[in-house]
């Protein structure tokens, strides 16, 4: 991703007085306002996420707000029109899970595995829900974490905004961005030990990876491409493979999504948007045969891929039902347009991708 991206991050907009429905009110690291807009009620998903949701009744607990740190500096309002979120006291519990991921940008929530560590009121661990992402708001990571687990899901989530599969294959914008490959260099040297902290095993936890949109992004146009896509495969599963061989055993593989869509990209020329949809299909057709073949060659494997073609045109095909005027708008309070930037998804394509996810696994995890 553009390292301009960063800079959005960091600017992103104070809360003001009059909390729209489904935007943050309260919560640990929390300085904006506490009041909803009429037809709102203030109430707590946990101690670090209070959020305005349909009522009229008084929230059982008073929210937090304390200065806010460099750690929730990305905390920007969380407005949806679409469907409500179900009253936290009425999703059942069932014992702690983990959802170990990986990715760019797209699922970057900021964590540090060295820091403070996911719990059950705290499922990002760090920095707090929504964590520091490229939608305006939660991502689909922290929509699985808070809002569709049916029991305690803690995040551990090593994604890198700007991240490519293998920085020798699709160089990332800048040389310290960790690839797929350092992110699970990463996993390797802390939880693949399955510590006392991340007691993880293959029957609690859930993998998913969201890599490509850069490995597609920065090399549609070669001439090479159908090669370098098969030797992306064969360092993306080498990956993955380490992950089975540390106890993993479900797995959710996100395609590469309708980027030739973005506002950016609808800036470039009709031949370029072409392209780069062929190389897109190419890109996930590959992933979806590859992990068949993954599949056959480890025992005890249950996986599948999302399709985020679905999620994506659902929000572009009808923007006006997801809060935005058009499908090209783009704001950094990822909620009146259907794009946090000219290339980000905001929070309403991310809570759809997130369905999607919860969909594939409901019953387990969601």
């Amino acid at each position: 991703m553009a390292p301009s991206v960063l800079a959005l991050l960091a600017a992103a907009p104070a809360l003001v007085a009059g909390v729209g429905l489904y935007g943050q009110c309260g919560g640990i690291g929390y300085s904006g306002s506490t009041s909803c807009d009429a037809g709102g009620v203030c109430t707590s998903w946990n101690a670090y996420y209070y959020q305005c949701v349909p009522g009229t009744a008084a929230p059982t607990e008073t929210p937090t707000s304390v200065p806010t740190t460099s750690a929730d500096a990305t905390s920007t309002t969380l407005k949806m029109s679409t469907t409500s979120a179900s009253s936290p006291s009425s999703r059942p519990s069932s014992g702690v899970k983990y959802l170990i991921t990986f990715g760019d940008s797209y699922s970057q929530t900021g964590f540090d595995v060295t820091s403070t560590k996911p719990s059950a009121g705290n499922p990002l661990g760090n920095p707090p829900l929504p964590g520091w992402t490229a939608s305006g708001g939660l991502n689909w990571v922290g929509f699985l974490v808070s809002q569709f687990n049916v029991s305690a899901l803690l995040s551990y989530n090593f994604a890198y905004g700007g991240a490519t599969t293998n920085a020798s294959l699709v160089t990332p914008y800048a040389s310290t961005v960790l690839s797929f490959i350092d992110q699970v260099t990463q996993f390797s040297n802390s939880i693949a030990s399955h510590p006392s902290y991340a007691p993880w095993t293959a029957a609690d936890t859930l993998v998913g990876v969201w890599i490509g949109v850069n490995d597609v992004g920065n090399s549609y146009w070669r001439s090479d491409e159908t090669t370098l896509l098969g030797q992306i495969m064969d360092s993306y599963f080498g990956q993955l493979q380490i992950i089975y061989d540390a106890g993993a055993r479900s797995f959710v593989l996100l395609g590469v999504p309708p980027i030739n869509k973005t506002p950016t990209m609808l800036q470039q020329s009709t031949a370029a948007q072409t392209s780069e949809a062929s190389v897109i299909q190419e890109y996930n057709d590959l992933l979806a045969a590859r992990l068949a073949a993954f599949q056959a060659k480890n025992s005890g494997v249950t996986a599948t891929v999302v399709d985020t073609s679905v999620p994506f045109n659902t929000a572009i095909n009808d923007p006006e039902a997801y809060g935005a005027p058009n499908a090209t708008c783009y704001n950094s309070d990822g909620v009146s347009c259907l794009w946090f930037n000219d290339y980000h998804p905001g929070v309403a394509i991310n809570k759809l991708v997130a369905a999607a996810v919860a969909r594939a696994w409901k019953g387990s995890f969601f």
